[in-house]
């Protein structure tokens, strides 16, 4: 038995279900608080025990995965179970340990990588290869609705696992990778990376790693990548390929949406999901899937049907009025950028209300004057407090400092959502849009708008 502390984070349930699958019998522990991951593991009929508790530990374990928010190396764990496990000499592994062991069990563990887009780029690929009747598995940083949650399984023959590969701690250093998709390099998570240049590092490490004969697939048109990454890897001979939306890359797309691959005139790409960070998202799919020998409008097609992951620029509904109200994870200037610039490509004569939660202080600090320019972007701009996270409760700045980074004079802050929500449904006809972003809970707040 394997046992999951912290099991309702959203990577934790794909990867106990995922093990399930595969034989494995698992169980785990959590707050009380609900999360959206709590049906996921009914429906799974993986047992969650709550509170946490030293007692909640059964006698006989192989081994345990903790949740990086209970347990970090090198700091005093406070949590009872982490604390009781270690007590007993259970082996105790990390979310990216235990991913790690089970990409060594497939023939193909493909991985997406970058500072933004990992999550819907590994349920496209997931998805397309479900099209394409290969019966992936894929372990999903979101609730997916077509594939019923955020995991989606296989069965004992199934060649390929899908993960997303994240470089935070390092984590995607622990993932033998049969591929890789480097979508974008842009400097995040300060907290960890000191420096710029040791971010950049992280991702050079992770090509090193992967063999040469594995297929990387890079974004050509990524300063950050062709300036800082690719000049540093170690054997510059390896399987690579570069996607862009200009004809110097390897694959691109022509003034109809046609994909132009090496040369060669291809069907239109005809994605459900809108935005140009998506469109390079199925470029980096299309690209990986053709170094994998599918054909190439086969996998134009098969992605067409795909519809998106929950909190990315996902339709939530619209008021009484008309209002229209998405969600969205952006937590990053240049997600929240391409985030506005895809609504505007979708709903160009909307008037477009932002609510923004800055996540975690390091970040919103060192990225304050983008965060300022990416949200001058809206029409209209509301700023709740920066969100903390379990491994920064407090810091030097709040969201007043956003403010001054903010190009209009349609800006508000406000000290919680109570405020805010009244002002929001003053909000009325459908001409406008509302748009929650962030990275903590800002997403409860629709569910009292519609």
């Amino acid at each position: 038995m394997v046992y999951f502390i912290g099991i309702k984070g959203v990577g934790m349930t794909a990867l106990a279900q995922v093990m399930q699958a595969r034989g494995i019998e698992v169980m785990g522990s959590d707050v009380t608080e609900p999360f959206m991951t709590d049906k996921v593991l009914t429906k799974s009929n993986i047992k969650v025990l709550t509170p946490f508790d030293a007692s909640n530990i059964p006698k006989n374990i192989d081994y345990a995965v903790v949740s990086g928010a209970y347990y970090l190396d090198g700091k005093t764990p406070t949590n009872p179970e982490v604390i009781e496990v270690l007590n007993r000499n259970i082996p105790l592994l990390t979310y990216s340990q235990t991913l790690g062991n089970m990409s060594r069990e497939f023939n193909y563990t493909l991985a997406v990588a970058g500072s933004h887009g990992k999550t819907t780029t590994s349920a496209l690929l997931t998805y397309t290869l479900q099209e394409l009747v290969q019966n992936p598995f894929g372990v999903i940083g979101a609730f997916v609705t077509q594939f019923g949650g955020n995991a989606r399984i296989g069965d004992n023959n199934s060649q390929y696992l899908v993960v997303e590969a994240d470089e935070y701690q390092n984590h995607f250093l622990d993932i033998d990778m049969g591929g890789l998709i480097i979508l974008n390099v842009d400097y995040d998570h300060p907290d960890f990376f000191t420096t710029p240049e040791i971010y950049y590092q992280a991702f050079v490490k992770a090509i090193d790693k992967l063999p040469l004969d594995k297929p990387l697939v890079v974004n050509g048109d990524d300063d950050n990548i062709t300036r800082y990454i690719l000049p540093n890897i170690q054997d510059k001979t390896r399987n690579m390929f570069k996607f862009g939306l200009n004809l110097a890359n390897n694959i691109t797309l022509d003034g109809d949406n046609s994909v132009i691959l090496e040369g060669n005139k291809y069907n239109q790409l005809n994605l459900a999901i809108a935005g140009k960070h998506n469109r390079l998202n199925a470029l980096a799919c299309l690209g990986l899937l053709y170094t994998l020998g599918f054909d190439i409008n086969a996998s134009i097609q098969a992605m067409s049907g795909f519809r998106g992951t929950q909190r990315r620029l996902e339709y939530k509904g619209s008021t009484s009025t008309g209002v229209i109200i998405i969600d969205d994870y952006a937590h990053h200037p240049t997600e929240i950028m391409a985030g506005i610039q895809a609504l505007r490509e979708q709903y160009p004569e909307k008037i477009i209300h932002c609510v923004f939660q800055p996540h975690t202080f390091s970040r919103t600090e060192i990225l304050l004057q983008e965060f300022g320019q990416a949200l001058s972007q809206a029409d209209y701009t509301y700023l709740l407090p920066i969100y903390a996270s379990a491994r920064e409760a407090e810091g030097p700045i709040t969201s007043n400092d956003i403010m001054n980074y903010i190009d209009n004079n349609n800006t508000k802050i406000y000290k919680d959502s109570n405020d805010l929500k009244q002002d929001l449904s003053l909000i009325q006809g459908d001409d406008n849009l509302i748009i929650t972003m962030g990275a903590g809970d800002v997403w409860k707040i629709t569910k009292d708008m519609i």
